[in-house]
């Protein structure tokens, strides 16, 4: 993704995360099935995956993980693929960082046609050794 891709779809995740976009489970309102709740964290503000596939099979699996506060971080992205029987993992790529804003990853990878692949995003935020929260993210399925 260029910076300028990757500031879009930085700044579509942040428009689906604002409060009218999230759903919040009360005793006096049950939750059904359809509704979908956005977790709160303590640490992480976001966490997001995508991927694009060109048209000869070269992807760009990318993440990113905004946070606050000086902690260090762990961001991993994994390149996964299915023919319908499960999720498993081509590759997956990680980097660390340190201090808060938003950090992300972004890495090529060539795949085999007759598959669909997706993105998962891991990110650990630490405080030393202590993990303080961990969170993903799914990109949408493509089908090459």
């Amino acid at each position: 993704m260029k910076k300028n891709q990757v500031a879009a779809f930085l700044g579509a995740v942040f428009l689906f995360l604002t409060p009218s976009a999230i759903v919040q489970a009360s005793n006096d309102s049950p939750i059904t099935k359809d509704e979908v709740i956005t977790p709160f964290y303590d640490y992480i503000s976001a966490v997001g995956a995508s991927i694009d596939i060109g048209s000869l099979g070269k992807t760009a699996s990318s993440g990113f993980v905004h946070y606050s506060g000086n902690y260090d971080s762990t961001l991993t992205v994994e390149l996964q693929r299915s023919k319908g029987n499960g999720w498993s993992t081509v590759t997956s790529w990680s980097k660390s960082f340190t201090g808060g804003g938003v950090h992300s990853l972004e890495e090529n990878y060539y795949v085999t046609s007759g598959y669909t692949y997706r993105v998962v995003a891991k990110a650990t935020i630490k405080s030393g050794n202590t993990v303080l929260e961990t969170a993903s993210s799914t990109s949408s399925e493509v089908t090459y």
